[in-house]
Order: C-alpha cells, then sequence, then structure tokens
C-alpha cells in the first residue's frame, strides 16, 4: 500500500491558505485564475469527492468521524468488501438516491504495487454486477450478470501499465484500470420481500472475495491500511479542496493509458497551480483569491446540474448517452455532477439506465399536495433483457434525495410478485399521493408522496436494469406522462 506521512487526523482541518508575500498583480490575474479555475474545478471534482470518500469508508480516521456525524458506517479495509445486508428504506436518511433493488456491496482498492483478484459465485437466480471505477469516476469495467454471465470465476484487476501473467485459473479479460486507486460498486439484486430471498442474497455477497495477486490463491486477513487523508470533508473549504485535488491527482494522475490523452488540459491548468504535482503554495494573491472564488461558484454550478440534462420525454429526463463513461467523452460536467456528486458513480447505460422526473403533464412541479396517475399501458412497459435478470423499478424521493420519512409504500419492483397484477387491458397504474387509496383495483399501486412539511415536493426515479437498446442506446422508448388527477382526461 502507499504510505502517507499525514496523519489521518489532518482531514479535520478547514482551513483557507494562510495569505503569503507576493508581488502585486493586476485584476486580470485574478480572473484568470477564476475563469480557468471553474474548468479545472469541474474537471478535477472526482478526484476531490473519491479522496474524501475512500477516507470515509477505507480508514479508521474516517470511521471515527463516521460514526461522530451519524453517516453510514460503510468501513472497510482497502482490498476488502463491505456488504450491506438490508434493502435501503426510509429508516436511513443519508441522501444520494439509494435504490431499494439491490444489497450494496462497496470496496477501495489498491493496485499501484500489486493487481487484485476478484472472485465471484455461480448466480443463475437474479441479477448482480460489480461496477469498476476508477479515481477519475468514470467506470473501466464490470462482473456480472450481463457482463460475464452467471458462472463463478476469478477475475484480474490491474492497473495502469500493469502486463504480468495471470496465473491458472485467473481470467485477465477485464480492461486495465487508469488509476491506481478503485472504487467497486456492487448491486446484488432481492427478487422478493422475504427473508428467505434476503438470506440468498447476502450469502451471495459473502462470496464476492478479494485477494492480492501476490498471495492468490491464500486469501488474506484485511489489515487497516493507510490512505491519503483529503484536506477536510467539507467541499466549501475552498482551500481545502484544490489541496485535496492536487494531492490526489499526483497519487492517481489523470489521462493514463488506456483513457484519453488529457496532456495538454493538465498543462493549461497548471498556469494557476493546479494539477498533479502543482502546489498552490506557489501562487500569487490574486490567483489563489480567484481560485477560491471559482471552487465556490464551481461547486454550486455542480449542485445544479444534479438533476441532470439529457433527452426529455414526457417530462422525464433520459441521462446522456455517454453517462457511467463521461470523461473518457470529454464531458467532464457531466462526469463530475451525475457521476460523482448525484450518485458517487453511474451504471454505463448497457448496465442500467436511470430515467428521473420532477414535473408533471403541465410542467408543474410535483408536490405532495396533489396526486398523480402513472400507466402503463399493455405493450408499453420499460423493455429489458429478462434472459440476464433485468428488471426496472419505480422509486420516490423527496427533495433532500431521501427515500420518504415514514412511508409505506415508496418503491415498485417489476421482479417482485406483488406487483404482477395487471388490469383487464394488461396494464398498470401507479397512483400517485399522500394519503393510502381506500382501495386499490386489480393492476393498481401506490407510491406515497410526502405530506406535513414545508418542502413537499418530490421526483421520481425510473430505473431499468440491462435494459433493451430502445433504452440504453436509441433513448426511443416513451416513458408516460405523470398526470394530475384532476387533469386527467
Amino acid at each position: 500500500m502507499t504510505d502517507y506521512s499525514r496523519t489521518e487526523d489532518e482531514s479535520n482541518f478547514c482551513l483557507d491558505l494562510p495569505q503569503r508575500t507576493l508581488p502585486q498583480s493586476s485584476d486580470w490575474e485574478e480572473e484568470y485564475a477564476y475563469s480557468l479555475g471553474i474548468q479545472a474545478y469541474i474537471y478535477g471534482f472526482p478526484w476531490i469527492y473519491n479522496t474524501q470518500l475512500r477516507w470515509l469508508w477505507a480508514s479508521l480516521g474516517g470511521k471515527k468521524l463516521s460514526e461522530e456525524k451519524g453517516l453510514p458506517d460503510l468501513y472497510a479495509p482497502i482490498n476488502s468488501f463491505h456488504h450491506v445486508s438490508k434493502l435501503a428504506s426510509p429508516a436511513s436518511q443519508t441522501g444520494g438516491c439509494p435504490n431499494c433493488d439491490t444489497l450494496y456491496s462497496t470496496a477501495w482498492l489498491d493496485v499501484a504495487q500489486d493487481p487484485i483478484v476478484i472472485s465471484v459465485p455461480m448466480v443463475t437466480d437474479r441479477f448482480y454486477c460489480i461496477e469498476m471505477v476508477c479515481m477519475d469516476a468514470d467506470n473501466f469495467a464490470y462482473v456480472g450478470t450481463r457482463s460475464t454471465g452467471v458462472q463463478a470465476g476469478n477475475f484480474l484487476i490491474a492497473g495502469p501499465g500493469w502486463n504480468g501473467q495471470a496465473p491458472e485459473g485467473v481470467f485477465d479479460v477485464l480492461p486495465r484500470s487508469r488509476t491506481a486507486g478503485i472504487l467497486l460498486m456492487g448491486r446484488t439484486g432481492v427478487n422478493n420481500t422475504t427473508q428467505e430471498d434476503l438470506d440468498k442474497a447476502c450469502a451471495i455477497q459473502e462470496q464476492y472475495l478479494l485477494t492480492p495477486l501476490s498471495d492468490w490463491p491464500n486469501l488474506p486477513s484485511p489489515q487497516p491500511t493507510k490512505v491519503m487523508a483529503p484536506y477536510g470533508v467539507d467541499y466549501n473549504n475552498t482551500a481545502g479542496a484544490w489541496k485535496t485535488m492536487n494531492k490526489a491527482m499526483t497519487e492517481n494522475p489523470p489521462g493514463l493509458p488506456p483513457g484519453i490523452n488529457q496532456e495538454q488540459m493538465l498543462k493549461l491548468f497548471a498556469t494557476i497551480g493546479i494539477g498533479p504535482n502543482q502546489s498552490l503554495d506557489d501562487q500569487s494573491n490574486a490567483t489563489r483569491a480567484g481560485l477560491q472564488r471559482a471552487a465556490k461558484d464551481g461547486l454550486s454550478m455542480l449542485q445544479k446540474m444534479t438533476k441532470g440534462r439529457g433527452k426529455t420525454v414526457n417530462g422525464w429526463t433520459y441521462p446522456p448517452t455517454d453517462i457511467g463513461r463521461a470523461g473518457q467523452h470529454s464531458d467532464f460536467i457531466t462526469r463530475a455532477a451525475l457521476q460523482s456528486l448525484a450518485g458517487i458513480c453511474a451504471n454505463d447505460p448497457a448496465e442500467a439506465v436511470y430515467i428521473n422526473v420532477f414535473t408533471d403533464n403541465e410542467n408543474i412541479t410535483l408536490t405532495g399536495q396533489s396526486s398523480y396517475t402513472l400507466t402503463f399501458k399493455a405493450g408499453e412497459f420499460p423493455p429489458f433483457d429478462a434472459t440476464k435478470h433485468g428488471f426496472w423499478s419505480v422509486t420516490m424521493y423527496n427533495s433532500t434525495y431521501n427515500l420518504i420519512p415514514g412511508s409505506s409504500s415508496y418503491s415498485i419492483n417489476s421482479y417482485y410478485p406483488e406487483y404482477q397484477g395487471r388490469d383487464s387491458l394488461g396494464g398498470m397504474t401507479i397512483l400517485i399521493q399522500s394519503e393510502q387509496p381506500e382501495e386499490l383495483p386489480e393492476g393498481s399501486y401506490w407510491l406515497q408522496s410526502p405530506s406535513g412539511t414545508d418542502d413537499d415536493t418530490f421526483f421520481l426515479f425510473l430505473r431499468v436494469y440491462v435494459p433493451e437498446p430502445s433504452i440504453s442506446v436509441t433513448q426511443s422508448w416513451t416513458p408516460p406522462k405523470i398526470v394530475r388527477n384532476d387533469t386527467a382526461q
């Protein structure tokens, strides 16, 4: 593992850089740093975000801080999994729009010195995938039902430039990571609400194993290790954000093969002290003042963009088609806002597509003060590949990106037996309102919207796992409108 001379406790410092006595400069220098700094912040935000997240999830100092702040305890040492054994529910108000369809398994890897072998069991009765994400927030590989099939296997995960020989029994078929730091985001499907099926899913999780290649095939006991501590875990600490970005990019440089070449962009950002091996301490007061403004405004821009952009159909917004690997298409704002800030990471469209809606058929914000209907007609349900255990779900979230507190009806999953009923024409109607309906006709279901709060706005995610190309490629499938009941025809 990479060792760091700085202690984990130093991450609690949230102080801007001290002013230094440097030659006076004109206003242009601050404005130049500000304008270029906006682009540098958007470009480099994943290194800030992932460094903070890795420290919180993979260090003892981060574990302690998570406990103090009431954050989820997802601690696991580097190169080992943390498995969540329960589906997301309104009891957990941690944000991030968690799905209620799969159990999460997370791990942070360090392949700087040694590749990792990931072992997975045979999984024939449900959807699963393990998404592999570089420190730049772009995916580079998958293991799972869709990508590698249902058979058990051992797969090599290696970093940039590794050209060794995989041992017998280990498949060297995954693309190389672009960075030594890697996030694994595993999802294991739960097919129904019974404890028996939940136990089956948990048993599958326990068979996801990580072994350093030098230890293969013997599984070592995970040991706490040092990871880079961020300069604060508050994005509003502007100097800390830039210092974290610079140090993180030094550890995990952007633009290494097999990624796209980004040399010229990094040279440009270096003119204001941003990037690998750069230092803010060497910059003028004017440059640092411009960067301070840029970090604040860059974060605000990303926060506004988290509602998404892309193709809008009947009020629903498809994600950009490059989601999951946006940075490899030079779409850095999608990478920063949608892949990092809004969701930690984002699936490739071939794996899953998340379509969101914030307004009704009259383009009015969805609110608990109104009731709505969402109707799927026969033959117009979201298309997916059932042979690879694809499915779809609709889940409701409030304005804080949480499931509705206290709700008992917050998600509908097409895999679950209780949602197989259809009306006489083969369709399904979802009634969206705060109060439980007195009765629901065959083929009708209820989603509970928020009420009794100052902000009762909400939005929906329609998730389609292993979608057909009409969703994942052409985006030609049309989701139905959210219709306010008093305007229904």
